[in-house]
């Protein structure tokens, strides 16, 4: 929700980016909404929470922005767990396509 009372979709910047109002910076993962560039009514102009005021609406949308997730961390998967993961997974696409070359050595 706008200062102005006006919904508009917020982003999430990615990256280090500069708003196209103020050239101030929009650092990676601040929040930032988009108007639409006149000429091409495409909405590439970033504006920052400087020049337009927001804030987040709440529910999900909070519960999907918010960086702390309630203290679950997630699982660390290495390189040698994802191998395996998909060697399972396409293992027998892998022998059915040996068995039809007549490979017998994989």
């Amino acid at each position: 929700m706008l200062g102005s009372g006006e919904r508009s979709p917020m982003y999430r910047a990615l990256r280090d980016s500069s708003c196209s109002r103020c050239g101030g910076i929009i650092r990676e993962g601040d929040l930032f909404t988009r108007k639409a560039e006149p000429a091409t009514g495409l909405p590439l102009i970033r504006r920052c929470r400087v020049c337009v005021p927001f804030r987040a609406g709440g529910g999900l949308l909070s519960a999907l922005l918010d960086p702390d997730d309630g203290g679950e961390e997630m699982p660390t998967v290495t390189a040698a767990d994802m191998k395996e993961k998909a060697l399972s997974r396409l293992g027998p696409a892998l022998a059915a396509g040996r068995r039809r070359r007549g490979d017998t050595t994989g």
